[in-house]
């Protein structure tokens, strides 16, 4: 839980980039890319859809994205939002 917290903590509250959460946390790109993918699946993130990328219009309100998009696990121009899971974890 610990992990989950101090990730959530350097991205959403002190807002760190990418970059700068990874060193934070004393973790590589690839490691930190990863704890994304499992508290986006957790539900803790929720991506943003900004229609930028190989995103079509369609792909923002398709439930099934995640899973059949190309870039799958590309984390790069996408925004994400922490959801109300997330916030109480913060806080």
């Amino acid at each position: 839980m610990k992990m989950i917290k101090d990730t959530l903590k350097v991205l959403f509250i002190d807002k760190c980039t990418f970059q700068e959460a990874a060193e934070k946390l004393g973790i590589d790109n690839v490691t930190l890319r990863d704890r994304l993918m499992m508290l986006q699946h957790m539900g803790y993130i929720r991506e943003l859809c900004t229609n930028t990328g190989n995103n079509t219009p369609g792909c923002c309100s398709c439930n099934t994205s995640s899973s059949c998009h190309k870039n799958r696990g590309n984390f790069e121009g996408k925004v994400f939002r922490l959801t109300e899971k997330g916030e109480k974890i913060c806080h």
